[in-house]
């Protein structure tokens, strides 16, 4: 199944290419996965991942020196392979069976060879301009633009990639959870998950977020503690990469389940699910973050943590000191996908609004986009200081607050899916129901 579904994504991508040279006015295309780069004073290469140009075209994310080319009026692209003789590495990465089937593949030796298959007026997108002197426009931004405004739309393909991106990340997640309830470090937890998706860390989407306890509160806590905690809380945020596209999945446990803290992450988990339901074509991203700040005051609100109305918190910004990100973002080659603030293909952008500058997506929803769903809530003390020195800082239940402290906080992350017919496919709780059956 997944060959077919590849082979309409190619068709489909050449397509929406060839409309881009179209309207670039180039002649071809030439797309580089990218070079290895050498750590510094040291003949060791720093890991490489091909860039997200390049892996929506081809699952090779650990090949470097490859090329992709797109020729006007072409019916396929090429690949371009190096295939250079290496007996002290293990041999490069192969496309899955079948896959092969939807490229024009040239072996090459030196980069002269690709040069010379090269025509006239080529756009090049790559990290560095490997292809000078022949490909004179080197990511040239009016290409750019076109090329994310298109990647808004996922093909079935790449549907189903995060799909199975999402399946296989659930397994982990739980191997995960029983770590932390077994008393595992931060380090170890990492480690439960990658055995639970039987991949390697390098293989990862993004650095796995592991938080036990306060660094739970740490948006981006990936600096893990090799000792072991008492356990109180612990969340995580970790996805799979399933031929080059990300699934991003957070959850948020409580060690004691009659705690408050325990009832708190029920309560939010209802305020996701609800805030998944919003989501649809022509939806706004900005209007269901606002919603979804009003949501999380509530939520203070129900624990006593606010002594003021929901409007009151959200109008004067203290909901957004316990909830301090944007609700969600695209997914897919790229784990923050683009496009999210593009008007149009020309580039003209949305900006987010100024209260809520940090968000990601701006422009309304359009069918088969991809977006996570991310609400949190933290009690992180750098906010919280300055909230006690506010003046709302009597509208705010100190002693509460320091019960809470201490489990750092919470975040609970779901893929969707908006269906051209309109429907919404929440691909992660159904990925966590599937192990279940």
């Amino acid at each position: 199944m997944v060959v077919e579904l590849y082979k309409q994504h190619v068709a489909e991508k050449m397509q929406r290419f060839q409309e881009i040279l179209q309207a670039t006015g180039f002649g071809e295309l030439v797309i580089g996965s990218g070079e290895t780069k050498m750590q510094f004073q040291d003949d060791m290469p720093y890991s490489f991942k091909a860039n997200p140009y390049f892996r929506e075209w081809a699952p090779l994310a650990t090949r470097a020196g490859c090329y992709l080319q797109i020729i006007a009026g072409a019916s396929k692209p090429r690949l371009f392979l190096l295939t250079a003789e290496d007996i002290w590495h293990t041999a490069p990465e192969s496309l899955p069976p079948g896959f092969e089937q939807s490229f024009e593949i040239i072996e090459y030796e030196t980069v002269d060879e690709v040069k010379k298959c090269l025509g006239a007026n080529a756009a090049f997108i790559n990290e560095t301009n490997t292809l000078e002197a022949v490909a004179e426009h080197w990511n040239p931004q009016a290409v750019i633009h076109q090329i994310d405004y298109q990647r808004r739309g996922k093909t079935p393909y790449e549907q189903e990639s995060v799909r199975e991106a999402n399946r296989r990340a659930a397994p982990a997640h739980r191997a995960a959870q029983q770590a932390f309830m077994a008393g595992a470090s931060e380090v170890q937890i990492a480690a439960a998950y990658l055995a639970g998706c039987d991949s390697r860390e390098s293989e990862m989407p993004y650095g796995i977020i592991a938080g036990v306890n306060e660094h739970a509160a740490v948006l981006h806590h990936h600096n893990l503690f090799k000792q072991p905690q008492t356990p109180r809380s612990f969340l995580i945020d970790a996805g799979v990469e399933v031929y080059g596209y990300a699934s991003d999945i957070t959850r948020t446990y409580a060690y004691d389940s009659g705690s408050d803290f325990a009832a708190m992450i029920e309560l939010m988990d209802v305020k996701q699910l609800e805030l998944c339901a919003e989501g649809g074509i022509g939806k706004s991203p900005v209007d269901i973050h606002v919603l979804s700040q009003h949501k999380i005051a509530e939520v203070l609100i129900e624990f006593g943590v606010l002594n003021m109305s929901a409007e009151e918190a959200v109008a004067n910004d203290i909901a957004g000191s316990f909830y301090p990100h944007g609700l969600g973002h695209h997914l897919g080659c790229n784990v923050h996908d683009k496009g999210g603030q593009l008007a149009n293909a020309q580039g003209d952008i949305l900006p987010p609004p100024a209260k809520y500058p940090k968000l990601r997506s701006g422009a309304p929803m359009v069918a088969n986009q991809i977006h996570t769903v991310e609400p949190g809530l933290y009690f992180i003390p750098a906010y919280l200081d300055k909230l006690k020195a506010g003046e709302y800082a009597g509208s705010i239940n100190w002693s509460r607050v320091d019960e809470f402290v201490p489990y750092g906080g919470i975040r609970i992350e779901d893929n969707i899916i908006v269906h051209a017919d309109g429907s919404l496919e929440n691909l992660t709780r159904d990925a966590f129901a599937g192990m279940q059956q």
